[in-house]
């Protein structure tokens, strides 16, 4: 007997434009579709008055310009890189000049470990050089006035991958 997952296939957005997904949680969808972005980056805002981003998306001004526009004035405090490839971490530097934000990861342990070398993706797709203001391990915490996160180790689709 074999029972097939159901796998939901269909996202419904429009690039660039905030979604709320649920209270205090807004997807934004990076113009980036591809073989490993299906559709495109995820970045997420997490918050009311002041926010945390999940994953800034690839290197664009127009990616940089939503999330901006998204956060209507609200400080963003804090930018959260899920791992280091280049399509999750690439828009950090633009983004972090522009609001002043930390930023947060898992770092470069993994690569120094490494463990970068057996990523399936390749080490040519991952940031080496992410230093994150704030480091990252399994079970840290972290809070902003109205969010808080907890950081779950995930190696695999990358070293640093985080959850």
């Amino acid at each position: 007997m074999t029972d097939e997952l159901p796998l939901k296939r269909e996202m419904t957005f429009t690039y660039g434009e905030p979604r709320e997904l649920c209270p205090g949680v807004v997807r934004i969808v990076a113009n980036n579709p591809g073989p490993f972005t299906f559709k495109g980056t995820n970045t997420y805002l997490l918050g009311r008055n002041s926010l945390a981003v999940i994953d800034p998306g690839p290197e664009d001004a127009a990616q940089c310009a939503a999330i901006l526009k998204a956060a209507g004035g609200r400080p963003i405090t804090h930018i959260v890189v899920t791992h280091t490839h280049h399509d999750h971490v690439g828009g950090l530097t633009a983004l972090q000049q522009a609001t002043g934000a930390l930023s947060c990861g898992f770092g470069r342990r993994a690569r120094n470990e490494g463990a970068t070398i057996r990523s399936p993706s390749g080490g040519e797709y991952v940031d080496r050089d992410f230093n994150p203001d704030v480091v990252l391990g399994d079970g840290a915490r972290l809070e902003g006035a109205e969010w808080a996160l907890e950081a779950l180790h995930t190696p695999g689709h990358a070293p640093d991958h985080l959850c």
